[in-house]
């Protein structure tokens, strides 16, 4: 029965009102009581109804329908309302046949009237019923097909018809506008809410990764992470947002960072360090949508070690093949020197007996020939002692021990670095006497040799008065020290701590691998003694080796091992006339 004008016209000032009022508090962002309360109470005082509410349609766990209450007027909302299914709610009020009626909607989507009794009489001892149902109206909310909330309103003096639902189809419109539009208001928030964290993630991941990455639109940077700035070797990412991204480039290899890579593949380039370092890294340039925008993001990973590692590994294999070649040079310049050598000494000797016998003049012209002689044979002993020096440090025995003389090896590495040295510094030697040790000649040859070149790098090219390496050997305590001490340049206080590091060096780009100090740390470590190093810009360093002398090799191992030799000093046989001069000391 459609309602009347005089049913129909007082309700609409009041309705129109109320959806003015909801319509403010939608706009404001109002929570969903104060949206639906004012239709709640507006529909009530058109039905006359004592009590009602408003609720949304969810899903269960299970896809079954559930009410969840958005307005209530008179009524106390019990648990067992949320899920319209027989049972017993465990607290608050119990209103079964509220709740089987507002099942009855949500399983036809139709509206539901009663106009009987249907309190139910209270169990014994149980609470009484609070709402005794005397009639019921339950309208459907639907946003087009779908049954999206209900109206409930119950106790209207007289009971209800068929034309309230008519005259309340307004209202249950703007209801399922509503819930329509806080559905999608909350898909809205809930999509930026999960935005706002994957965004939070993809930063964090962004920030926390181990490549470089830069992201750069019309060739300026919008984005770089830590790992970026620590690869060009900036302060921070300040310093790299905002500037061309070809400028963290060598020249060159601009194209690597300002093209996309063809096929994903990573390219190989050069980075521009701001210390000047090496930075290579492999680079795979994409295109991307950054901040709504087309950009372009290149992923940069740090190859600078592997680079050198690789570059080093070729030069340990030219020198392992260097060391084979000298070793086998020496051998073969040795079988005719031997001979040489034999027939200068037997030809001295002769002519020395002539002369002494007279059967030989002995004028200025038997000098001359005496003395060039004498020259031939110094000159010849050197090159022995070369050979013999070569072959020592070529040695490849890693297991080889026996008994060391430490002076007799170091005179041995400063004939090897006489070329070197002497054009930079006079050597002054202060040998202490100090016991055979036991260890491996070739090993110690080659960290003394090491810590030798080293001090003379650390020397003007042009020497001066002052330039002086100074050799020492002390035995205190158990331990055999030797001292190498330069006059140089000096170490600066902040690499010293990594002076023995691998790959470390303070040597300009080229001139130094970085595995010198820490190849001698680890070869002194495993013969159970330690490095220290000195050093004061300005005033040159102090590198001391210690090493210990309570190894001692086994009888089998003295009855294999030769004698060791007997120390000597530098002599005018060993060094040419001009270069024995500065070479000073004790040598006992």
């Amino acid at each position: 029965m459609t309602p009347t004008p005089d049913q129909a016209f007082p309700a609409i000032h009041p309705l129109l009102q109320a959806l003015s009022q909801v319509q403010t508090a939608f706009l404001q962002g109002q929570p969903p009581p104060r949206l639906f309360e004012p239709l709640l109470a507006v529909m009530m005082e058109q039905a006359g109804s004592e009590f009602g509410f408003i609720a949304e349609v969810v899903r269960g766990p299970e896809g079954r329908p559930v009410l969840q209450p958005l307005a209530l007027a008179n009524l106390a909302w019990t648990p067992g309302m949320h899920e319209p299914s027989p049972g017993e709610a465990p607290h608050g009020v119990k209103s079964t046949a509220l709740q089987s009626l507002s099942d009855a909607v949500l399983m036809t989507g139709q509206p539901v009237v009663s106009n009987h009794r249907l309190a139910e009489e209270p169990r014994s001892g149980g609470p009484k019923e609070p709402h005794p149902l005397r009639a019921f109206l339950g309208l459907p909310i639907r946003a087009g097909e779908e049954l999206v909330g209900m109206v409930g309103l119950a106790n209207r003096p007289g009971g209800y018809d068929t034309t309230f639902a008519p005259l309340l189809q307004p209202v249950l419109a703007t209801c399922g506008t509503l819930l329509v539009g806080l559905r999608s208001e909350h898909r809205r928030h809930r999509a930026e809410e999960e935005l706002r964290r994957s965004e939070a993630g993809f930063r964090t991941f962004l920030d926390q990764a181990p490549d470089a990455i830069l992201i750069h639109r019309e060739g300026l940077v919008v984005f770089a992470n830590p790992s970026a700035s620590a690869l060009l070797g900036l302060a921070g990412v300040a310093e790299l947002v905002g500037q061309p991204v070809a400028e963290c480039a060598m020249p060159g290899h601009e194209e690597a960072l300002t093209q996309p890579s063809p096929s994903r593949s990573s390219r190989e380039l050069r980075l521009r360090h701001r210390q000047g370092r090496l930075a290579v890294g492999e680079v795979v340039t994409v295109p991307l949508v950054f901040q709504g925008a087309p950009a372009l993001a290149c992923i940069v990973r740090d190859i600078s070690e592997r680079r050198q590692v690789q570059e080093r590994l070729v030069t340990t294999e030219r020198l392992a093949s260097l060391g084979t070649l000298t070793a086998g040079m020496a051998h073969e310049i040795n079988n005719p020197l031997a001979y040489i050598l034999s027939n200068l000494n037997y030809v001295n000797e002769e002519l020395q007996t002539l002369i002494e016998e007279g059967e030989f003049h002995s004028g200025e012209r038997a000098k001359d020939l005496l003395e060039a002689l004498g020259e031939t044979l110094s000159g010849s002993r050197r090159v022995r002692d070369i050979v013999r020096d070569l072959k020592l440090f070529a040695r490849n025995a890693p297991d080889q021990h026996g008994l060391v003389n430490l002076p007799a090896l170091l005179d041995s590495c400063v004939n090897m670095a006489w070329g070197d040295i002497k054009h930079r510094a006079r050597v002054v030697k202060d040998y202490a006497p100090v016991p055979p040790l036991y260890g491996n000649e070739s090993r110690l040859a080659q960290v003394f040799l090491h810590l030798l070149l080293n001090a003379v790098q650390a020397l003007p090219p042009q020497g001066g008065d002052s330039a002086e390496i100074r050799l020492s050997t002390r035995h205190e305590e158990g331990l055999l020290m030797v001292s190498i001490h330069d006059t140089g340049a000096g170490i600066p206080e902040e690499d010293l701590e990594r002076l023995f590091d691998p790959f470390f060096t303070t040597k300009p780009p080229r001139q130094g691998t970085g595995l010198g100090l820490s190849t001698c740390n680890r070869i002194v470590t495993e013969l159970g003694g330690h490095i220290t190093v000195e050093s004061h810009p300005g005033r040159g360093s102090t590198f001391r080796v210690f090493l210990p002398t309570n190894a001692r090799p086994t009888r089998t191992e003295l009855q294999e091992r030769p004698d060791p030799p007997v120390p000597r000093a530098a002599t005018r046989a060993e060094v040419p006339q001009s270069d024995a001069e500065q070479i000073q000391g004790n040598a006992s």
